[in-house]
């Protein structure tokens, strides 16, 4: 525990039962960040197992914004391929070396060097909280509106609910102009106008990225889900799909006889219908514009 800087902090009895007390409960931290902390004993009186209190003090956490971090990419494909590479593994210098400490070396060296190209890394950015428009005025706000609410829920007064709408309606106008004006100053500050607008879109509709990863694929009434072997189904159908073709000569030009071979049956006759002007600026008339809100 202490190679990861955690540290115990119980230093008190938690299991009290006849003659014997012992502290086997315990709440470990990281007391290099969170040094200001107080832990006390609870008598709960429901089993030899005493409670405890634990408050941190003087907590202050950074809000990181575009910070750029690292992360394992898990999926089933990647445990798919995991598990065959494990099994193709022979494991000849674990089992023909008699030092335990080389063994356990050469088998952790093995299964990490497994392990990193199944599951590799994959960028992630931390990117800035969504609701940073929320400020300390609108926070205080909050609490009036909490207030009244539950004092009309429980009145049957008339002016007591006017004036809790009245007041839910102008801090909806607050928050509505706190949300502009912070969106407004991200797409002003930012370099890529244009992809700060599509984030914040995503951001305000709950539209996230979709995952075209593919799992498994049909081939001949199967379902095949294997990594190693889809792509090689994939190239082996793509490479052969050309010789389905029918034959013509590489001399024969003419567009009309290649149709004329390849296409047994004849083409349903093709019937345009007069359309105006007018008519074409009608449609392009009522065609509307996109545009582009925040909120």
């Amino acid at each position: 525990m202490a190679s990861y800087s955690l540290t115990g902090t119980v230093y008190f009895p938690t299991r009290i039962q006849n003659n014997s007390a012992t502290a086997i409960d315990n709440i470990f931290l990281n007391t290099s960040k969170f040094d200001d902390y107080v832990i006390l004993p609870i008598v709960n009186g429901l089993s030899d197992h005493n409670a405890k209190l634990f408050t941190i003090n003087n907590i202050h956490l950074k809000v990181l914004v575009n910070t750029l971090r690292f992360i394992r990419k898990f999926n089933k494909q990647g445990i798919l391929d995991f598990g065959i590479k494990l099994s193709f593994e022979t494991w000849d210098n674990v089992f023909e070396n008699n030092d335990m400490n080389s063994m356990y070396n050469y088998f952790l060296n093995a299964y990490l060097r497994i392990f990193y190209s199944s599951f590799p890394l994959k960028k992630l950015v931390t990117k800035a909280n969504g609701n940073a428009w929320i400020t300390t005025g609108i926070k205080s706000s909050c609490k009036p509106k909490r207030e009244l609410y539950s004092l009309y829920k429980n009145s049957n007064d008339p002016l007591l609910k006017n004036r809790y709408k009245l007041y839910c309606r102008i801090l909806s106008n607050v928050i509505r102009e706190a949300k502009k004006c912070y969106f407004s100053k991200q797409v002003e500050t930012s370099k890529n106008k244009m992809k700060t607008i599509w984030d914040i879109t995503r951001l305000l509709t709950g539209i996230r990225t979709k995952n075209d990863d593919i799992h498994q694929l049909n081939t001949h009434n199967n379902t095949n889900n294997d990594s190693q072997t889809m792509p090689d189904f994939l190239n082996k159908y793509f490479l052969s799909i050309t010789g389905k073709n029918h034959n013509v000569s590489d001399k024969n030009d003419n567009s009309a006889d290649y149709l004329n071979l390849t296409c047994n049956e004849p083409y349903p006759d093709m019937k345009y219908q007069y359309t105006s002007t007018v008519e074409v600026g009608k449609i392009i008339s009522s065609l509307k514009s996109k545009k582009l809100t925040w909120l």
